[in-house]
């Protein structure tokens, strides 16, 4: 029931899915800001929702001068007389709820009213996740339903330093918060997210994996549980394998000899064995495989070798707890699973490594998690997992990696198998816009780049231009958010990480990746005992070769069958 209280002004035009609405100045101060609500009561008596997307304000005694300023005397006397309201058309409201088609199309003089705070609580307060207040009225929560946001994907997109990470935290902790077995990955492509594992309440439901190295020694030093993430070389698909070893998709030459050489050690390995099939075989065999075409393979060989020498890359190459299983294939996939079927929340930390490791590690994982749950649907069992990554961009650009394939196939199919996706990046014009289309909940923050706008506009159907006006004007930490995990689009101010961990869990955690204090630091200056530290640390040789060098001296024992191996 409209009440006169909340009557703000009428309906002076209206051009399809847009109304113009008359205010005066107390209206004007009620309504005139973009994402407030107003509901218009027609003359068929349905209420239509409406957001104000821009405010249009006219000097009319300037207007009819023909704008000449200086025929109007006393002109800074004059006051703007003539307020109009742009106001973009939402749905319809029927006993509190809303929905998503225009009933009855206003028509001008129809009277314009303010949207009282209780039908906003009740439109916005019915999802699992809660994750801020409205901009306009920060007491009203806006919370979104995890199903919808799901099994229909998400994107969080943002040009840098606007809160996309703050965003996905958000979610995350209220996921974990709200929800006794989720399973939650996240691909932490800089170790940003990593400090969840100190919040107490949460702890034991967070479990960090890292591939053994510099990063993973940092987060052990900071008093951090962190499980051990191994990629065993046997397990990567020919596309992996490329970018492990830096074999650009133009060095068609180098690639063909690899290619041979991989499918004969893994066909001796395993006769009948495929290029993919994840079949044991011993790094020295691929070695003189390599040498055999004499100068063809010494370019290959070379960049194997670069490979199989950089100590961040130990986990691929010589993963300890892989060799140990290598004859227990059962056994092996359940410990290369456990990062994507453990319950609570899985970070995959991934800071330091390339960004060719990162797809590999990426692309082979991921591969896991469509096979193991594709096989769950079949069993009638299936296992919802919920997959975040951030800098989606670096893993499916445009442009070709070897993750991309699988990512894609995730968001086109893995709904059906109970996969999950939210993509976040500050680079949405890079971004697959096959992977993009397929987000139906977008969460828009900050965005100032003309072809970051278009691209979101292309790829979303959502996405009005109502939206991407308010890209540019949002503050840090606001988004735009609009899809079926909302009830209609709104603008949203997201909870600071840091405030709702406080009040969720009584713990005040900061995320990292946050930007470096370049005044403070200088001010203050740096402990040169710090820097010679660091440099210690980094030139450490902790006696990783002589390891490296006992896993390579031993032999595998020799395979049964092929079998085995599924």
């Amino acid at each position: 029931m409209c009440l006169q209280d909340d009557f703000v002004g009428r309906i002076v035009k209206v051009i399809g899915d847009i109304a113009l609405v008359g205010v005066d100045e107390e209206g004007l101060k009620r309504i005139g800001k973009r994402g407030h609500y107003v509901k218009i009561k027609t003359r068929v008596g349905e209420e239509v929702l409406g957001i104000v997307s821009n405010i249009n304000l006219t000097d009319e005694l300037y207007r009819q001068s023909g704008g000449r300023i200086d025929l109007v005397g006393g002109y800074e006397a004059v006051s703007i007389i003539r307020n109009e309201v742009i106001v973009s058309l939402l749905g319809t409201l029927r006993n509190g709820k809303v929905e998503k088609r225009i009933a009855s199309t206003p028509m001008p003089n129809d009277k314009v009213y303010e949207v009282d705070e209780e039908e906003l609580a009740g439109i916005f307060g019915l999802g699992d996740i809660e994750i801020g207040g409205l901009a306009t009225r920060p007491n009203i929560r806006v919370s979104i339903k995890l199903n919808e946001l799901a099994t229909k994907h998400m994107a969080i997109l943002a040009m840098t330093g606007s809160g996309k990470s703050n965003t996905l935290a958000v979610l995350l902790i209220n996921i974990l918060k709200n929800f006794e077995y989720p399973r939650v990955i996240l691909i932490d492509t800089h170790s940003e997210y990593v400090p969840l594992k100190n919040v107490e309440e949460i702890s034991e439901k967070v479990h960090v994996f890292a591939p053994r190295g510099r990063v993973r020694d940092a987060l052990l030093e900071m008093g951090l549980k962190v499980n051990d993430l191994e990629v065993p070389y046997w397990l990567l698909n020919i596309e992996e394998w490329y970018s492990v070893v830096s074999l650009d998709p133009r060095a068609t030459r180098q690639r063909r000899i690899f290619r041979a050489a991989l499918r004969e050690v893994k066909n001796d390995a395993f006769e009948g064995a495929s290029l993919n099939d994840p079949v044991y075989f011993d790094l020295e065999k691929l070695y003189s495989t390599l040498e055999s075409f004499q100068r063809d393979g010494e370019e290959v060989l070379m960049k194997l070798e670069d490979a199989m020498e950089n100590e961040e890359y130990d986990f691929i190459f010589w993963p300890e707890n892989a060799l140990k299983l290598r004859d227990e294939p059962s056994r092996l996939f359940e410990f290369v699973a456990k990062p994507l079927l453990s319950t609570g929340l899985s970070i995959i930390s991934l800071g330091g490594l390339s960004s060719d490791i990162q797809n590999a590690v990426v692309s082979m994982l991921m591969r896991f998690l469509f096979r193991t749950n594709v096989e769950a649907k079949l069993k009638r069992n299936p296992i919802p997992v919920l997959v975040a990554i951030e800098e989606a961009h670096v893993y499916a650009p445009e442009t070709y990696t070897p993750a991309k394939d699988i990512i894609e196939k995730i968001a086109k199919e893995g709904r059906k198998f109970g996969i999950g996706l939210i993509i976040v990046s500050q680079r949405p014009r890079e971004l697959s816009q096959t992977l993009l289309a397929q987000c139906g909940t977008l969460f828009a923050l900050r965005t100032v780049n003309p072809s970051d706008q278009v691209h979101i506009q292309r790829s979303l159907e959502d996405v009005t231009q109502t939206i991407l006006n308010s890209l540019p004007s949002l503050g840090i930490g606001e988004a735009v958010i609009s899809g079926p995990a909302v009830p209609i689009p709104c603008i949203v101010k997201i909870d600071a990480f840091e405030e709702a961990s406080e009040r969720l869990f009584g713990s005040h955690v900061q995320l990292g990746g946050k930007d470096i204090n370049f005044a403070g630091i200088w001010r203050d200056g740096i402990d040169l005992n710090t820097v010679k530290d660091i440099l210690k640390h980094i030139y450490s040789v902790k006696g990783r070769w002589s390891e490296r060098k006992k896993i390579r001296d031993t032999k595998a024992p020799k395979q049964k069958t092929l079998d085995e191996l599924f």
